[in-house]
């Protein structure tokens, strides 16, 4: 009877400890990808702090090519006597029609549209406004682009709102506006003149502002 209780013994006790040696792993385990988590939490913090402080050089570097900050008007263009397509943005900015400067869903400007620029480079050469830098701003509605061929050449609203303030810094650079004075921003769809979206608030979106900075 002894042998056959030692025998039972035994294998109990083997079972015990091979459950306390299998505990073990998996609590170290744990321990080491809590460990891991919070190294990645710090790392992705890290991480973060490091673009926002990108970001503000960025911003400080933008604001100081444009001679001031984007929006810090110097003086006021004014709308009148510039002719059709024109229209005031206010806060002394203009605003070119884009359904009257380009065709749709094209960054190119059509012959109105080089004839309202020259007009507009006549005025931004005359006077105190010469000593002013000049920043182009291209806006879109918020219909997104469709046509296969506007697709291909802009991708998106963005591409289509950069490419056509690009065509209107070319265009008043040919004008006779100085290089070194002219500035291109793009806004896309995201700074509407008006919202609603109606056909009539949608065209107005579509425009390409200009205003004068410090």
């Amino acid at each position: 009877m002894p042998p056959v209780r030692t025998l039972a013994i035994i294998p109990l006790a083997l079972v015990v400890a091979l459950g306390a040696a299998g505990c073990k792993p998996r609590g170290q385990k744990a321990a080491a990808a809590e460990q891991d988590g919070g190294r990645n939490s710090v790392a992705l913090q890290a991480e973060n702090d490091e673009l926002r402080s990108q970001l503000a050089q960025a911003r400080e570097e933008l604001d100081k090519n444009q001679g001031g900050t984007v929006g810090d008007n110097a003086a006021a263009i004014g709308v009148d006597g510039l002719g059709e397509g024109w229209s005031s943005a206010g806060g002394g900015k203009v605003a070119l029609g884009e359904d009257f400067a380009f065709e749709k869903g094209s960054a190119s400007l059509n012959k109105e549209g080089k004839k309202a620029i020259e007009k507009l480079a006549l005025r931004l050469n005359d006077g105190d406004l010469a000593n002013h830098v000049v920043v182009v701003e291209g806006h879109t509605d918020d219909a997104p682009v469709s046509r296969p061929r506007t697709i291909e050449l802009y991708t998106d609203n963005w591409g289509l709102s950069a490419a056509r303030s690009a065509s209107v810094v070319r265009a008043l650079q040919a004008a006779g506006v100085k290089s070194e004075r002219l500035r291109g921003a793009f806004r896309g769809q995201y700074a509407p003149a008006v919202t609603g979206g109606k056909k009539d608030d949608r065209g107005a979106n579509r425009r390409v502002e200009i205003y004068l900075a410090k």
